[in-house]
């Protein structure tokens, strides 16, 4: 133990007293002794620190503590990338997948490599292509023989979906999932004043659907005509065309056809994207060389097209027996840890952390209390955290962390209160028109 004696001067010490006290640990409690001209030291009275203010420094926010014992419990180093569940209730949007929280990802992992790595994920999804560099950037930081594994305690639901193609393995919670990769098209705003989306999927399966409408219309129009003595095809054909033009005629006028190549266009983009990942990874269970392009092909075809919602949940069966992927329940030991993650869906945090059985390439002592970490600033780059535990020091390198992300509403006096930062800054309502990454109108 390192001891510092610090000698008080006669006219305000009582005879015989002596300050002692621990190195101090905390920037409030480090007050250096200053020399006066004449060689005296000034008083310095140093609170020892207590078992409750040591406990109070070590305590960090809920999803940190559980993510540095996930990676505790596997040993190996750890990227996190959770982005907060929304909740209408509390006007609380779903944290989306932004090109913004791609850097900070990327600000998480600098420049690391790695030989196994692990990526925690829990999203609803958001911007496709940024899910794509994403996981590009993380294979482009593994060796040639290392493992990505792809963990998804409760969802990973669209672009998110993506994220996981890029692994070389999928481990599920007891209810973990992933989802369609159909493309989300922006049809307005909803009552809370967040964007409101719709599957570009399910616009053109209601295109296909009005034009099977159309077709029967016609066939039960001839039908009933021939069955009541209308004996002249030409009239039968007349008059079938005429009566489901006009049934269908304002259904198809409701349509913007301007943008039906758009949506198809979207679709085909998380289709060839996933394509890509699945080439770079080891994910696929039956990886033969021959006719491998068409075995991927197909997969992600059914991805894409083939489920009947974008909500629909995909678990370890049917991506294992359906789509013929890499997916296993996550080990009885880390479920506890699992379960835990879900109880911190209100959280964000983008992170990088490394258990103490792993050598970190960085070496800090800088620890954060709660108020520092609820103050990190989402734009100052990432940040070197430690905090110990009795298995030993973890290593953090810090992208993103907040405790909570309030949609901005001007018809909701709640709304004067939101926080400031973060991700669902895109969020922010000017004019009644969101701003930022959201105009663009697209998420998966």
């Amino acid at each position: 133990m390192c001891v510092r004696v610090v000698v008080l001067p006669a006219c305000h010490c009582p005879a015989g007293v002596i300050g002692m006290s621990q190195q101090a640990s905390s920037p409030a409690e480090a007050h250096s002794a200053e020399a006066h001209p004449d060689g005296d030291r000034d008083l310095v009275v140093e609170p020892a620190l207590t078992a409750d203010s040591r406990q109070m420094e070590n305590k960090i926010p809920d999803v940190v503590r559980v993510a540095c014992r996930w990676a505790g419990a596997t040993g190996r180093p750890t990227v996190f990338y959770l982005l907060a569940e929304g909740n209408p209730a509390e006007d609380r949007p779903d944290v989306p997948i932004t090109k913004k929280t791609a850097a900070q990802l990327a600000g998480a992992v600098s420049d690391d490599q790695f030989d196994d790595l692990d990526l925690v994920i829990q999203s609803s999804g958001g911007d496709i292509h940024a899910a794509y560099q994403m996981m590009s950037l993380l294979r482009g930081h593994m060796s040639a023989h290392g493992e990505l594994v792809a963990c998804v305690p409760g969802k990973a639901q669209s672009s998110a979906t993506l994220l996981c193609l890029g692994a070389d393995k999928i481990l599920l919670g007891e209810l973990g999932a992933l989802g369609p990769l159909d493309a989300q098209i922006r049809i307005g705003v909803t009552d809370v004043g967040t964007p409101d989306y719709a599957s570009a999927l399910h616009l053109l399966k209601g295109l296909s659907r009005l034009q099977r409408f159309s077709l029967e219309t016609f066939d039960e129009t001839a039908a009933c005509l021939y069955e009541h003595n209308v004996s002249r095809n030409e009239d039968i054909l007349r008059y079938s065309i005429e009566f489901s033009r006009a049934i269908t005629a304002p259904l198809y006028e409701r349509i913007e056809s301007q943008n039906i190549g758009y949506w198809d266009q979207m679709l085909l983009t998380g289709e060839s994207y996933g394509c890509r990942l699945l080439k770079r990874g080891k994910l696929l269970q039956n990886d033969a060389e021959l006719n491998r392009e068409e075995h991927i092909r197909q997969v992600l075809h059914h991805l894409v097209f083939d489920y009947p919602s974008h909500e629909t949940v995909i678990d370890r069966d049917e991506l294992v027996n359906e789509l013929d992927l890499r997916a296993e329940l996550i080990e009885p030991r880390l479920r506890s840890f699992a379960r835990e993650f879900e109880a911190c869906t209100s959280e964000t945090l983008i992170a990088l952390v490394y258990p103490p059985q792993v050598k970190a390439p960085f070496e800090t002592t800088n620890r954060m209390s709660i108020a520092e970490w609820k103050s990190l600033d989402a734009n100052g780059g990432a940040r070197q955290v430690s905090w110990s535990n009795g298995e030993g020091q973890f290593l953090m390198r810090v992208g993103l962390y907040r405790d909570r992300i309030v949609a901005r509403n001007p018809w909701r006096e709640s709304a004067k209160q939101a926080g400031q930062g973060g991700p669902a800054a895109q969020y922010a309502v000017s004019h009644g028109q969101p701003r930022g990454e959201e105009q663009l109108g697209l998420r998966w």
